[in-house]
């Protein structure tokens, strides 16, 4: 087998890694915190897209851009737990023997993100104007 598809299977079988970050500005204190299913790259792409100024936290986008000096840091609040089923060529969300996909399964990793986040939310309080990016959720 060449490098090449060795490299490609080893990615393949590494397991993904989801979970919850944050983005502090080291010069105000303030954060913002996200979830994501792809925690490896996820600084890279919220770099990326503040960089390219469309991030889809305004207030975040107008800080980064306000100033040569600010000071941003990226910091993993925590992984969500998976089972070894769980890879990155997405191989455990797709029917067998089909294009389709394992609608469940993906919502079932949402639903899992999305309380870790808002457990994260509730911790840190990192809502606008004083304490950070996220906008507080609506009342019901």
């Amino acid at each position: 087998m060449n490098r090449r598809k060795e490299l490609q299977n080893e990615y393949g079988m590494k397991k993904r890694r989801m979970g919850v970050f944050a983005i502090t500005n080291l010069n105000n204190g303030k954060r913002y915190v996200a979830s994501t299913s792809t925690l490896d790259s996820a600084w890279q792409r919220e770099q990326f897209t503040l960089t390219m100024g469309s991030h889809a936290n305004k207030a975040l986008q107008t800080d980064w851009n306000s100033s040569e000096l600010a000071k941003f840091e990226y910091e993993e609040l925590e992984a969500l737990k998976l089972g070894d089923e769980v890879r990155n060529d997405y191989k455990d969300i797709l029917l067998p023997g089909s294009d389709g996909v394992r609608r469940n399964v993906v919502q079932s990793y949402r639903d899992e993100l999305r309380k870790l986040e808002q457990k994260w939310l509730e911790k840190l309080q990192p809502y606008e104007p004083d304490g950070g990016y996220n906008r507080r959720p609506r009342q019901q």
